[in-house]
């Protein structure tokens, strides 16, 4: 009876200090970022195809290529990116903050196409190789 009673006992005691160690170890998350302040402006462009991911080329300055999150802090934007394969050669308006090659807290608030065109999504296009 005393041999049950000592080993439940120790059982516990090692359970404690487990669970003491599981605890102080690090869950492996990344830092978050605070939340962004928002200047919201509008952004027109095409949505293009480069080096295997879609990226919005805007109409005044074809060589900028924009990605699109609708994430509020940095430290999520590639977690919440927007695939864009739907626009795929489409003209698209976006509402969102600019911060460096992304478009924040955007949201498609409108799309183009030309007389006859599709106005559906393009799902033949073709699928992306990387984010």
């Amino acid at each position: 009876m005393i041999a049950i009673v000592l080993s439940a006992g120790l059982f516990v005691l090692s359970g404690c200090s487990f669970g003491k160690k599981m605890l102080e170890q690090p869950s492996g998350k990344h830092e978050i970022s605070g939340v962004l302040k928002k200047n919201v402006e509008t952004f027109t462009g095409k949505v293009v195809m480069v080096d295997g991911a879609y990226r919005l080329s805007l109409l005044k300055d074809p060589d900028t290529l924009l990605r699109l999150t609708r994430a509020h802090r940095e430290s999520e934007f590639a977690a919440e990116q927007t695939n864009l394969r739907k626009y795929f050669e489409k003209t698209i308006s976006v509402n969102g903050t600019r911060q460096d090659d992304w478009i924040w807290d955007a949201a498609v608030i409108g799309q183009w196409t030309p007389p006859g065109g599709d106005t559906g999504p393009n799902m033949n296009a073709p699928k992306q190789t990387k984010p």
